[in-house]
């Protein structure tokens, strides 16, 4: 059994500290990390840190494409955690978008300590579309025959993130059933049109945001456990775990035997530093829970909570500092709904 991600549209996040950041004028700033990054790839690097091999491919551009290899497969062993990353990129003629995240320490906690800022992307022809479906079917191929694969243990291919430019839904839902036709664990992590393309398929498992699961019912659903547990009452048809992230207050696990809802016992007693990536944290931790251990679902969603809290709590930009999972761990609270 192989893990294996799939971004559309990676990017590379520049993060500067900037003290009383404002709009206009000119500021003093200094970059604090430089990352590969985007949701497949974050999630790459915390299934590495949490031990867990996985194989990293999807679209780069051809100069950003050493800059790739370099920071995943340095994200394994060398940096303390059991797992590796192979990495099997598509390289692209476009150039791979550089994100800006500018955070102003002097504001933080008190609301606008981070300021986003998102490139489009790049854009891919028809030919490289191609190439990488080619790449990741065989890519199943090959860890389906290697040993000590088993119909029981199937593969598990993750779809994180937005199409790019010249990478159409309908070759995304030909991507998707071309991976459950062969038994594959299909996960999507996205949004928009991508996202309600693959609420149609019979996936494993769904990954929104609250506000992306919004979008998708069509509806403007309350934050409250009860009321997204009856809008997503129609996924279930034919989506195996819906696991929705709710911000500070938590996520919920959907499945058609049980839901759970989990949050943080005390979430006002610890500010978080840094939340770029804790979605994909969740991803990875409720993944890794599930692949390496014999854990229930509602001990894997605790698990998952556990590791988007300590990347929360982590003041590295790359990593989660994984001495906080155990303590985060204590203090999540998982209900039965």
């Amino acid at each position: 059994m192989s893990i294996i991600t799939v971004g559309f549209n990676p990017a590379i996040d520049r993060i500067l500290e900037c003290r009383d950041f404002h709009i206009g004028g000119h500021q003093q700033a200094r970059q604090i990390a430089r990352l590969a990054a985007g949701k497949a790839a974050n999630v790459n690097r915390a299934l590495a840190q949490l031990g867990v091999d996985s194989i990293a491919t999807g679209f780069v551009g051809a100069n950003e494409l050493q800059f790739f290899h370099e920071q995943l497969m340095a994200a394994g062993p060398e940096k303390g955690g059991g797992g590796c990353i192979l990495c099997r990129f598509v390289e692209v003629g476009s150039a791979t978008r550089e994100n800006i995240t500018i955070l102003d320490p002097d504001r933080h906690g008190k609301g606008g300590g981070e300021t986003h800022l998102r490139d489009r992307g790049l854009s891919v022809t028809s030919e490289e579309t191609c190439l990488l479906a080619q790449k990741l079917l065989h890519e199943l191929d090959v860890n389906t025959a290697a040993p000590p694969a088993s119909p029981s243990d199937p593969n598990i291919v993750v779809f994180a993130g937005s199409l790019c430019e010249g990478c159409r839904p309908d070759y995304f839902a030909s991507l998707l059933d071309q991976c459950i036709a062969k038994g594959t664990k299909v996960v999507v992590d996205s949004s928009g049109e991508s996202l309600r393309v693959a609420a149609t398929r019979n996936l494993w498992l769904l990954k929104p945001n609250l506000e992306e699961f919004r979008q998708l019912v069509g509806r403007e659903v309350p934050n409250t456990a009860a009321a997204i547990c009856d809008a997503a009452a129609p996924c279930l048809k034919n989506i195996q775990n819906l696991l929705i992230s709710r911000g500070p207050m938590g996520a919920l696990l959907i499945t058609p035997t049980g839901t759970w809802s989990g949050h943080l016992a005390n979430n006002s007693l610890a500010t978080p530093i840094r939340t770029v990536g804790c979605g994909d944290h969740l991803l990875a931790g409720y993944l890794a829970a599930l692949t390496t251990t014999n854990h229930p679902p509602e001990a894997a969603f605790a698990t998952a909570l556990a590791v988007a809290t300590a990347r929360a709590l982590s003041p590295r930009m790359d990593e989660c500092d994984l001495s906080l999972i155990e303590s985060s761990l204590a203090n999540i609270v998982i209900e039965k709904m």
